[in-house]
């Protein structure tokens, strides 16, 4: 990825700087949200988001501080996309885990796994977050994370309508190849995709145990949601640009 020096990967002042450079361009507001473990917690909207416009993106990346490639590739899309922030609404969570980050751990600070507790409004983070997206309604929400255990990459697809996951898939695919395996956490795949519609809570109660980021979304606030995975030990350029492929496809749509 351009502009990205070596050793940054888990930099959170790097990431935070560039961020705030972005700050006015292309109409972006970018403002903290919260502060964990003394690091602020940014949000960031265009400005047709922030006029309270319903419809447009929810872009999130950071929830595990261990999945790195998820928050350069996020930067680097928002730095390429003054059309669409011009154009839609389009709120962006750069890193919600800055802890975890500069720790290169999956946990936060407290040693909770925050993809496990999107339903806990008590939490500091998620209440924040919570009262943040209270009454916003989206058409899709993206949430960007990689695996240690998958060989390639592959995708959550939350949907009311036609599946799109297998095209976008096609669109990374040329970078990183989908993951063959036809089960990922207990979870049935096929060629590197799972859709549901339905039985979210449930599958959230009997294998997850606490509500992830995209299944609140998708319950609360958004009409589609794509949780994007890479494999996270692979060369680290190699995954942000399939990241970047992701969004670039699922943000055309």
């Amino acid at each position: 990825m351009p502009g990205l020096p070596p050793g940054v990967g888990h930099d959170y002042g790097e990431l935070l700087r560039r961020w705030r450079e972005l700050d006015g361009s292309s109409g972006l507001i970018v403002r903290t949200l919260c502060e964990a473990g003394g690091h602020p917690v940014l949000a960031v909207e265009s400005e047709r988001a922030a006029s309270g416009e319903p419809g447009g993106l929810y872009l999130s990346a950071g929830v595990h501080g261990d999945e790195c490639a998820p928050v350069w590739a996020l930067l680097a899309w928002a730095e390429g996309a003054s059309a669409i922030l011009r154009e839609r609404p389009v709120v962006i969570l750069p890193c919600l885990n800055p802890v975890g980050l500069l720790w290169n751990t999956r946990l936060d600070g407290d040693g909770i796994d925050l993809n496990r507790c999107f339903e806990n409004g008590s939490h500091p983070v998620v209440g924040t977050w919570q009262g943040f997206l209270q009454g916003r309604r989206f058409e899709t929400a993206i949430n960007l994370h990689e695996d240690y255990d998958a060989s390639g990459i592959y995708l959550y697809e939350l949907t009311r309508g036609e599946s799109a996951g297998d095209a976008l898939l096609a669109a990374c695919e040329g970078i990183i190849p989908r993951e063959r395996a036809g089960e990922i956490d207990g979870s049935p795949f096929a060629n590197g995709l799972l859709v549901r519609s339905t039985e979210i809570e449930q599958v959230v109660a009997e294998r997850l145990g606490g509500f992830p980021e995209a299944a609140y979304l998708f319950l609360k606030h958004a009409g589609t949601g794509y949780t994007f995975e890479t494999p996270s030990e692979l060369d680290l350029t190699r995954r942000i640009a399939a990241h970047l492929a992701f969004l670039e496809a699922a943000t055309a749509c």
